[in-house]
């Protein structure tokens, strides 16, 4: 949502929202924006927000969904083609990985991949996020892949959002100074042309 006389656009629509510990909802988050934990049955925490996040902030930046998944399965598919498939760990926590997953005799799991508009077999990996959006902003895809992790341990918090390169170098000197402050962050992490224009 953006107002007519204002430059600062907002994320909104909270229907689903709940406090830390009322995670109540079993189908949450619109399709094309949901975190794989959701799909895989594991507990979820408050990653899957940053997953979304990820997910918008590469749709603006080339127009058009990342993930538009026609079912949960086609949803999954992209997400292997796109991010690869997950560490192991995150099968052993998974209720559902049968829907989405294959047991080797051998105790791996291989994903059960649809094809795509093509008529051709998505492949893991097969479409990295790097070809999507390019390397003319190395900072901004960096960003995006940490939002993009599989694992929601590692996957990267607000907090870490806020201290990333691409969010430091993006803000104006004055803005700059203040959001360091507020944040503790150091000089040293911002890179030379940010300290310049900031001095």
């Amino acid at each position: 949502m953006k107002e007519a006389n204002k430059s600062g656009i907002k994320i909104i629509d909270f229907g689903s929202s709940t406090f830390l510990d009322e995670r109540v909802y079993t189908y949450i988050q619109s399709r094309f924006y949901r975190a794989p934990e959701i799909m895989l049955g594991i507990p979820y925490t408050c990653a899957i927000d940053m997953w979304s996040f990820g997910c918008i902030m590469a749709e603006l930046y080339i127009g058009y969904p990342i993930f538009p998944g026609e079912s949960e399965n086609d949803q999954m598919s992209r997400i292997i083609e796109m991010i690869n498939i997950p560490q192991p760990h995150v099968y052993e926590i998974s209720q559902r990985r049968g829907k989405f997953f294959t047991e080797t005799p051998g105790g791996d799991y291989e994903p059960i991949m649809l094809k795509n508009s093509r008529d051709k077999l998505r492949k893991p990996g097969g479409k990295p996020l790097s070809l999507l959006l390019g390397d003319e902003d190395l900072d901004f895809l960096d960003f995006v892949k940490k939002c993009l992790e599989w694992d929601p341990d590692q996957r990267m918090t607000p907090d870490e959002a806020l201290r990333h390169i691409w969010i430091l170098k993006g803000l104006p000197p004055q803005v700059l100074v203040h959001h360091q402050r507020m944040h503790n962050i150091a000089t040293p992490e911002l890179p030379e042309s940010v300290k310049v224009a900031r001095d």
